[in-house]
């Protein structure tokens, strides 16, 4: 059983949303293990990212998934920026 909870959308028209299963956070889950960062748009009012935040510091200070990459990193927000430059 997964449980989906939203908090709207963000500019592009997307769902945030927090995502259960098996009483876990998955969206925390994914960060923790270096799979996921944290959104960098504006968080829904309301809604309070600190353990998002400190659980992909605690990734990159790891550097377990992405963060293994170290400096040569890209996240997906700069790739797309540097794909309309092309």
């Amino acid at each position: 059983v997964v449980d989906i909870k939203g908090y709207g959308l963000d500019d592009y028209n997307r769902l945030l949303a927090v995502v259960n299963s098996g009483g876990r956070n998955i969206n925390l889950e994914m960060i923790k293990q270096g799979m996921a960062e944290v959104y960098k748009g504006s968080p829904p009012k309301g809604f309070n990212t600190d353990i998002y935040k400190k659980a992909e510091k605690e990734a990159k200070d790891s550097l377990r998934g992405i963060w293994s990459q170290g400096n040569s990193y890209v996240s997906p927000g700069q790739w797309r920026s540097t794909q309309a430059e092309d």
